[in-house]
């Protein structure tokens, strides 16, 4: 197996293994659950915490290795080393620490569950899911989507059609948090999900192609 459909494939891995993490570490608190209610959740799912930050940071490693590959394939097609490929690495850099910080945030909680104060635990939860989930990597995601929808729209690297979707959902990334309210108030997170989508449809579609060529 060739190291450009590796590369393409560990983009679908990519999105199974946060996908498991994520389902994993289940509902955690939001930052108006009050202290009582952070620590007997913690101290409940502290297992499916550690195992939650296991698999997001792996995820978060092959997600990295999917964008170098697609990122050299762009800057291939285009014949510069920077621009729409260069924003659409940096954003997966972004989105990579995010997903980095946040499994590291995972662990620490169910390290120190049961033997810190419950305000400690609440700190932590409220780092994790609302400053660093929502904001790096919404940031991180909207930035890649954006690099790959110009860089699809203005080659043939992939159908045109992806690269209006990757653009429509950079977009919905970009929407600041807090902003909308309501059940629109993390639209952005709605973005992430998107770049699941479109990840494991350009993973196969790449792999099938190095696979042929």
């Amino acid at each position: 197996m060739g190291a450009q459909r590796l590369g393409a494939l560990s983009g679908v891995v990519a999105v199974v293994l946060i996908l498991a993490g994520l389902a994993v570490a289940g509902s955690t608190p939001n930052g108006t659950s009050s202290v009582a209610k952070v620590a007997a959740f913690y101290d409940k799912h502290a297992t499916a915490q550690t195992t939650s930050g296991v698999l997001l940071s792996l995820g978060a490693l092959l997600f990295l290795v999917f964008s170098a590959t697609f990122a050299a394939r762009l800057r291939r097609v285009q014949g510069e080393p920077f621009g729409a490929s260069g924003l659409c690495l940096a954003g997966a850099v972004v989105l990579v620490v995010g997903l980095g910080v946040y499994a590291g945030l995972s662990i620490a909680i169910a390290d120190v569950a049961g033997h810190v104060e419950g305000s400690a635990l609440q700190t932590l939860s409220v780092l994790a899911n609302d400053s660093v989930f929502v904001f790096l990597i919404t940031i991180g995601t909207s930035a890649f989507l954006l690099g790959a929808a110009a860089s699809v729209l203005t080659t043939e690297v992939l159908p045109r059609w992806l690269g209006w979707l990757a653009l429509l959902v950079a977009i919905v990334g970009a929407i600041p948090s807090h902003v909308l309210g309501g059940t629109l108030d993390h639209i952005g997170i709605a973005a992430f999900a998107g770049l699941g989508v479109w990840t494991l449809i350009v993973g196969v579609l790449l792999g099938v192609r190095s696979t042929a060529a």
